[in-house]
């Protein structure tokens, strides 16, 4: 094939390939069961997909026969297929990895680009749009090739937006390697686009899946694993040079009656409810961790008084709100100190030492209006 060098489309697609088997098989997805990790396995099927259709497809064009006419259509047509799922679903990955979900409008962006793209897809089975297979057997681009292209990369720059909102609204406590992520997926499709024969968006792609598994792996290491909170470790390993902050301390009420009274699991079950509604209260506010034992904190990335006022109530709100549906035979209730602080002024242990302080003041108002033989 006039060119194309095979070698090199073997050995990098191979690299692609074993770079995202080493991904499937690493454990790091199979572990997990909610969304993030299904979007993160769809992306790592569609490429080990690629991996393996970009040669066959480069190694059978201009070869005669019926039967490599159809593997030449089909093999274009999931490559094609999965360039144009595999950005906004990516658009998908990073929201939810952000924010911890997905927005109504953004899911209904990527399914009519999908369903568009499809359609133009199917179409082009009988009407050459995108690609086509001459006579010969060979491929060859047709104009709307360069629209799937194009749809990568404005999927790809809104992935650069999602990521910078989540951010300037309280995501900046969180991380995801997004450039590390896009500058090899880019570099790839941009080559690609310029110079046919050569075969690099898809192991691009496995690179930048492999980074995005490996800061999965590091964040791992730094979430709780009752509560899927960030834990303390995460907390020691913020910078908070030069901002200014809400800071929160929380602490469950009550908590060794639960423990008494319905055992350790039931105290278990109480610290996961309780991280959902903070979570909930919290959204892309800022950050929620489980801090010791029955302790939580929240770090808002804001420095207005009205806007933690705001988190507390709705905090206390949305705790009151699951007690009255009367699943569990006890109420769960928090009592939380928080105060504005700026890093450059005070240390983090002192910051902590003031809002603990708060907290057990709040406490023992709670307990001055319930009965004290519930103290924890």
């Amino acid at each position: 094939m006039t060119g194309v060098n095979l070698t090199e489309i073997y050995i990098v697609n191979g690299i692609g390939l074993m770079l995202v088997l080493g991904v499937l098989t690493g454990h790091v997805i199979n572990r997990q069961k909610d969304k993030e990790s299904r979007m993160l396995f769809c992306i790592s099927m569609m490429l080990v997909v690629c991996c393996v259709a970009d040669p066959v497809v480069f190694t059978l064009d201009g070869q005669p026969g019926d039967l490599v006419r159809v593997i030449l259509y089909v093999g274009n047509f999931l490559l094609y297929l999965t360039n144009l799922v595999f950005s906004p679903l990516f658009v998908l990955l990073v929201e939810r990895n952000t924010t911890g979900t997905n927005s109504r409008k953004l899911v209904q962006m990527a399914v009519l680009t999908d369903l568009i793209g499809i359609s133009l897809l199917i179409v082009n089975f009988f009407q050459p749009l995108v690609f086509m297979i001459d006579e010969a057997n060979r491929y060859q681009r047709e104009p709307l090739y360069v629209l799937f292209n194009a749809i990568g990369f404005l999927f790809l720059l809104l992935a650069v937006y999602v990521y910078g909102t989540a951010r300037m609204k309280g995501g900046v406590f969180k991380f995801f390697p997004l450039m590390q992520l896009l500058v090899p997926i880019c570099t790839g499709l941009a080559i690609q686009t310029v110079f046919y024969g050569i075969s690099l968006i898809w192991p691009c792609a496995a690179v930048g899946l492999t980074l995005m598994v490996m800061s999965m792996q590091r964040e791992n290491t730094m979430v709780d694993k009752l509560t899927g909170m960030y834990n303390r470790y995460y907390l020691d390993s913020l910078n908070l040079t030069g901002r200014r902050f809400c800071l929160m301390m929380l602490d469950l009420n009550s908590f060794k009656s639960i423990n008494d009274r319905f055992g350790h699991l039931e105290g278990d079950s109480a610290l996961v409810k309780t991280a959902r509604v903070l979570r909930r209260s919290v959204g892309s506010l800022g950050t929620t961790v489980r801090y010791a034992g029955d302790e939580f904190m929240i770090l808002l990335n804001s420095d207005d008084p009205e806007v933690g006022q705001s988190c507390v109530e709705r905090i206390n709100r949305n705790l009151a709100n699951y007690n009255s549906k009367g699943e569990k035979p006890y109420d769960i209730s928090v009592s939380i100190g928080w105060g504005i602080f700026d890093a450059e002024d005070d240390s983090i242990d002192r910051m902590v030492e003031i809002v603990d302080n708060r907290m057990y003041e709040d406490k023992r108002a709670y307990y001055e209006t319930h009965d004290r033989r519930r103290r924890s």
